[in-house]
């Protein structure tokens, strides 16, 4: 057997891309249209979703009568790396767009959109029923009666293989929810579930739904830095004469080379404030024993509860002395400690130590973003970590005798949370570009 090897960073096996119909009975392969594939996920929506853009001389538009009702089968993967970290799953087509004409009039571009089959579980199972247990529980419920399907596919006598897409429960929660469904879609309920729930293990309340090409997770922020699975993939380099000075021998290294990097945000302490990251309130008024309670959170006092990206010492993005203020920030919770006979502590009576938790944490994960690209990977996911190096912008930071060798600038080398990320692939390359997210530095890095 041949040894696979990676012959340059981007490299992509296409072993499918098919554009399957709705009883799944005609099948044509898209290679020969492909002009680029996008596939998207994030730790902030429920499904992956995707672009294909064709270029279409052979009038297949017209000849499948294309309208929305097909799906889309994809089988990519990186070089070197196992079939299990390819991309190998059933998409739905839902739209068609930017349809135009190219200059000899004869070939026809556009570009079809498709999702996870589960988005269209969710469109057609709004939910009417009660729910009582931890929240994991009813999650795992809820995903396995109304959301999973099916991403395999089978083509003519093969047997079919049960390719559904998994979910994993990253942590165990700390209380109970009973609540009654009015008429939620199934990824709404889950939403809701999630920002009512509090980790047995860790303190932040910042639990997320979402889902990779790998299958869905269900977690708080906490889990995901601490998941025993989620090692970081790798260091990656922004140093043009680092990848200019890499000999024949150590040309690997160039797929560990950031092709464009860019800080979107680094703070904005107007909104740190107006948002209720810094601090804020909670007024909880009590329906049953007719008084309330103001609750308030201080996040500059709660930082060192948290995990963090940076784990040696983590260092916050703002100043412990920054002016704050809880009244910045004020919501409004209604309980009622006696809504259950059989549960004293349903999450109504807890969203006053949940709510500015959860707050603070969420915006937190917005407050720092950088986008980058690099040579893409299969096997990456959001939720993993990477390790940034970037050399200080300084006349001494690069030595002349060594260009491999550089100071890394204290601030923006070290760990980033990768929130979302898009795989772009055509028939020759394939690069993945990343928004990564930054919630602290380390005291390390500040000396």
């Amino acid at each position: 057997m041949i040894e696979e090897k990676l012959v340059f960073p981007g490299e992509i096996i296409i072993k499918d891309i098919i554009l399957v119909s709705f009883d799944k009975s005609t099948f044509v392969s898209l290679q020969d249209y492909l002009v680029e594939l996008n596939i998207t996920e994030s730790l902030f929506s429920p499904v992956v979703s995707g672009t294909i853009l064709l270029s279409d001389s052979r009038n297949l538009i017209q000849e499948l009568k294309i309208d929305g009702s097909e799906y889309i089968y994809i089988d990519v993967r990186t070089p070197t790396l196992d079939s299990e970290y390819g991309i190998s799953k059933l998409y739905k087509i839902y739209g068609l767009d930017d349809k135009h004409y190219v200059n000899d009039g004869s070939t026809l571009l556009y570009k079809l959109n498709f999702s996870s089959t589960e988005q269209f579980n969710d469109l057609a199972n709004p939910i009417y029923r009660a729910f009582n247990g931890k929240p994991e529980e009813i999650v795992q419920q809820i995903f396995l009666e109304y959301l999973q399907a099916d991403r395999g596919l089978s083509k003519g006598n093969e047997i079919p293989k049960d390719n559904k897409s998994p979910l994993t429960i990253m942590g165990d929660s700390d209380n109970v929810i009973k609540f009654v469904s009015p008429g939620w879609n199934p990824i709404q309920c889950i939403n809701w579930i999630a920002s009512k729930t509090m980790p047995k293990n860790g303190a932040a309340a910042n639990y997320l739904f979402w889902e990779t090409t790998k299958g869905f997770y269900f977690g708080s922020m906490d889990s995901i830095l601490n998941y025993q699975d989620n090692t970081s993939i790798g260091g990656y380099v922004y140093s043009q004469s680092f990848i200019n000075s890499l000999s024949t021998d150590d040309r690997h290294l160039a797929m560990y080379a950031i092709r464009s990097l860019r800080i979107d945000k680094s703070f904005d302490n107007i909104i740190n404030n107006l948002s209720g990251y810094l601090s804020n309130r909670v007024v909880n008024v009590d329906l049953y024993n007719k008084n309330y309670q103001n609750v308030d959170y201080d996040h500059a006092e709660k930082f060192s509860n948290y995990s963090h990206t940076e784990s040696d010492t983590p260092v916050p993005l703002f100043s412990k002395n920054i002016v704050r203020n809880p009244l910045s920030y004020v919501q409004v919770n209604y309980s009622h400690s006696k809504l259950y006979d059989d549960l004293d502590n349903n999450f109504d009576t807890k969203v006053k130590d949940i709510f500015g938790n959860r707050r603070a944490n969420m915006v937190e994960l917005q407050n720092f973003n950088m986008e980058i690209v690099i040579p893409g990977r299969t096997d990456v996911e959001c939720g993993n970590l990477i390790y940034i190096t970037i050399p200080k912008k300084d006349p001494g930071a690069l030595h002349p005798e060594n260009k491999n060798t550089f100071t890394p600038d204290p601030l923006y080398s070290g760990n980033y949370l990768i929130a979302s990320l898009t795989h772009k692939i055509n028939l020759k390359t394939h690069y993945t570009a990343m928004s990564l997210v930054k919630d602290s530095f380390s005291a390390k890095e500040k000396q």
